[in-house]
């Protein structure tokens, strides 16, 4: 993004993500290097370009969220305090699941910060949010779906349960990156391989 778009975006901020005007300020941050500058500019506030830029610093998928609106704005800023992404992490599942509020989320992170505390207990001990609690996992699964799991499931042995739980974990620990590679490499190898039989 240039600062010519990053100017357009902040002028309609209100029809913007606040991913979207969060990568446009850091674009005039970075060119003006002040947040006074930007509010001279653009209007509002040097602390509303402030707290939106500090989005900027959160993990996407939490960004993402924020975009979609479970997460608040002065939410997302009060993570974005938090210097350790698994802090972070572990603060906007809880805003989620527990519904916490800015102020809640702020005493949360201030408790991290100036008390040294970690996140879970900083967690338990101001909102009494538990992070070793165990979450169901409910799936609309029809009975064509079923079958499928249980099948697979119970040849191995397995609760169907189980499997998936396998699966799951499975699935989290891949690198999509590093299997993109060797997808890349492996076709380019059959490229090379079918370049030398015709040639």
């Amino acid at each position: 993004m240039d600062v010519k778009t990053s100017i357009e975006y902040l002028t309609a901020h209100a029809e913007k993500t606040p991913s979207e005007i969060a990568e446009a300020v850091d674009v005039l941050y970075q060119e003006y290097n002040s947040y006074e500058k930007i509010a001279q500019k653009m209007g509002q506030s040097p602390t509303f370009w402030s707290t939106r830029h500090h989005l900027f610093q959160l993990p996407k998928g939490i960004r993402w969220q924020i975009d979609q609106g479970p997460i608040g704005i002065t939410q997302g800023y009060q993570m974005s305090r938090l210097k350790n992404e698994i802090d972070q992490w572990i603060l906007a599942i809880s805003i989620i699941e527990e519904k916490l509020k800015a102020k809640e989320c702020e005493d949360v992170v201030n408790l991290v910060l100036k008390q040294n505390m970690s996140i879970r207990d900083a967690l338990s001990l101001s909102t009494g949010v538990r992070c070793d609690k165990t979450q169901t996992l409910l799936l609309p699964l029809g009975f064509d779906i079923r079958l499928s799991i249980c099948k697979v499931a119970w040849e191995q042995c397995q609760n169907w349960e189980d499997l998936c739980y396998q699966l799951i974990r499975q699935g989290i620990d891949v690198d999509i990156k590093e299997v993109a590679h060797q997808l890349e490499k492996l076709a380019s190898d059959l490229r090379k391989a079918g370049q030398e039989e015709n040639g």
